[in-house]
């Protein structure tokens, strides 16, 4: 008994590993930081791209700059084009376009579509180019891959269906001009 007293006192007064106690306390902090602001980074990059690339497509729009009336896929390719290096820009861009009544000034209700990369369905369009003096509304949707899905910021960001992807949406409206 006096032998594991002894042992137990020694132990109590050694200093040595000490640093090893606050190392492990404060490294795990540092990673959550660390890895939240790298997420939140690239987050915001994203979405500046899409939002400049939205607002020069819907300029060309406004200009009357290539097709008077695009289809979805030419749309997302100038969207593509003009975002630059966002990854899987093609497959993961989803394009509403629709018709505002000015006089009621009613929009669409429900929650902005996304595209699920999981499902192999397609996903509806509502996609309607408009007439002239028509005041559009253009919302685009892109599913992002969450750069660090088991920590920091990227287990608490919205995901889209039970997939590691994010949705980053940009919106811009315009008047087709006569």
């Amino acid at each position: 008994m006096r032998f594991l007293r002894h042992r137990l006192r020694r132990f109590r007064r050694d200093e040595r590993g000490g640093i090893l106690i606050e190392f492990l306390v404060l490294f795990p902090l540092f990673i959550f930081v660390f890895t939240s602001t790298f997420e939140a980074g690239v987050m915001n990059v994203r979405h500046a791209l899409l939002e400049r690339a939205v607002d020069l497509a819907v300029r060309d729009l406004r200009l009357g700059r290539g097709s008077s009336a695009p289809t979805h896929d030419e749309l997302r390719a100038t969207i593509c084009n003009y975002a630059g290096m966002m990854p899987k820009c093609d497959e993961r861009l989803h394009i509403e376009m629709e018709r505002i009544d000015s006089a009621s000034w009613t929009f669409r209700e429900g929650q902005i579509a996304c595209i699920d990369t999981e499902e192999e369905g397609e996903l509806t369009q509502n996609f309607t180019p408009g007439a002239l003096n028509d005041f559009m509304l253009i919302t685009v949707c892109g599913a992002f891959d969450v750069m660090t899905p088991a920590s920091g910021l990227g287990l608490w960001l919205p995901k889209i269906g039970d997939s590691d992807h994010y949705p980053l949406i940009a919106m811009s409206a315009y008047v087709i001009e006569p």
